[in-house]
């Protein structure tokens, strides 16, 4: 086993690049599952996002009850254009912390509603991951931030 691993670090080019792969890995694929399971759908949809949006303020004692429409764009803007911006890594922490919240509140709607939160704690899960570790070599954000040193 350990030999397999210096052989896969070998190809990697060392720890380093390797850490660089996952992290690439790690940005693509929840982002790409983000955008096509859950995001597009939502925010060419605004029908849907009132409802999106109650996920959020029934929390509050209907209080926010008004800005229902608003908390649902926000849900979908999240799992969508944020989760494009985490997939190609520009703005990848601030996009990641979005995304993150928005399925921190989608998991607490299924633990206290109906519904399974696992899908929704497993990309929370991820995007927090992300946000912890940043966005790695393989991103627009190295290239177009690049810090000088």
């Amino acid at each position: 086993m350990n030999n397999l691993l210096a052989k896969l670090k070998d190809c990697c080019g060392g720890k380093r690049a390797c850490m660089d792969c996952g992290l690439l890995v790690l940005r693509i694929l929840p982002g790409y599952f983000m955008i096509a399971n859950h995001g597009w759908k939502k925010i060419t949809n605004p029908e849907k996002w009132e409802k999106l949006g109650n996920a959020f303020s029934k929390y509050f004692l209907d209080l926010l009850d008004f800005a229902n429409p608003l908390f649902g764009f926000i849900a979908a803007f999240s799992e969508s254009v944020c989760a494009v911006l985490v997939l190609v890594g520009l703005f990848t922490r601030p996009a990641a912390f979005f995304t993150a919240a928005t399925m921190f509140v989608d998991a607490m709607y299924h633990i206290t509603g109906t519904g399974s939160p696992e899908t929704a704690l497993v990309y929370f899960s991820l995007f927090s991951a992300v946000i912890c570790l940043g966005p790695g070599k393989y991103s627009l954000d190295a290239v177009l931030f690049k810090k000088e040193k």
